[in-house]
């Protein structure tokens, strides 16, 4: 084992990171191995988390309840159905992803804020996997059977119909429309 002051002396050639010589370059504590830097322990400097709270931890019973308790307005049962029927010959990505939206949207759709139920939540990719979409969380949105269809519509009836039906505020038809885009239908 080398010490800096050693390789530096003796110009031993050393083939040291760039974020080694950022981080712990000036340091006489660093050593090296085989040609190899160690981060010197006590050298390491470190920043506490600005935004995060104390109390939200997994280490303790209150820390656990906190973390926990968004989760409340997650409806477990639908849930724990999604986690135990994944979609068929999906990759494992899409189906861990659609449980994620679930808990992120809160059981709603993203269109109308309805809550979703069992048999009524549609994964919907922004970019088609045929237009070159893929399964990544941000290509990704749960939105209700009604929504899904209406993105995914042609004719202008069944357009007509499926608006009325679901009584769009402008935001929400600014979002259908959007989602629509993408899917590269025409809006009517």
């Amino acid at each position: 084992m080398k010490t800096a002051k050693q390789v530096r002396k003796k110009k031993i050639p050393l083939h040291i990171a760039n974020v080694m010589k950022e981080r712990y370059g000036k340091s006489d504590q660093l050593r090296y191995v085989n040609g190899i830097a160690l981060a010197p322990i006590g050298y390491i400097q470190h920043k506490f988390p600005m935004q995060k709270k104390a109390k939200a931890n997994s280490y303790t019973a209150e820390g656990r309840t906190h973390i926990h308790k968004n989760l409340e307005a997650v409806n477990m049962r639908i849930l724990h159905y999604l986690m135990r029927h994944p979609v068929a010959y999906r990759s494992i990505e899409y189906n861990d992803n659609r449980l994620s939206l679930y808990s992120a949207q809160m059981g709603k759709c993203a269109v109308t804020g309805k809550v979703l139920e069992i048999g009524d939540i549609y994964c919907h990719h922004k970019v088609p996997r045929h237009l070159g979409g893929t399964d990544k969380y941000d290509n990704l949105i749960l939105v209700c059977r009604d929504a899904h269809k209406l993105i995914h519509a042609i004719n202008p009836q069944t357009i007509a119909k499926l608006t009325e039906l679901l009584n769009l505020t402008a935001k929400q038809q600014k979002k259908v429309d959007a989602l629509r885009s993408l899917v590269h239908v025409e809006s009517c």
